[in-house]
């Protein structure tokens, strides 16, 4: 999946798809730590791409929260 077509799919879940997606995301980086430290890992850019995702998704995450935060 491309940068831009993960972002607007993030833009446009809900704030409960995307805890899951981040619970799955941490899951996968977790793996992926795993698969690095017994030097199984192919793509080491893997890592990297999972912390990215996890980063836009909080990202997003904080951003719902400052907007609900100015409406009260």
């Amino acid at each position: 999946m491309r940068q831009s077509e993960y972002k607007r799919q993030i833009q446009s879940s809900t704030t409960r798809e995307l805890e899951n997606m981040l619970k799955e995301e941490g899951k996968n980086l977790y793996g992926l730590r795993q698969q690095i430290a017994m030097k199984q890992l192919d793509n080491p850019l893997a890592i990297r791409d999972s912390r990215k995702r996890v980063a836009r998704i909080l990202t997003v995450l904080r951003e719902r929260e400052l907007k609900e935060q100015v409406k009260a």
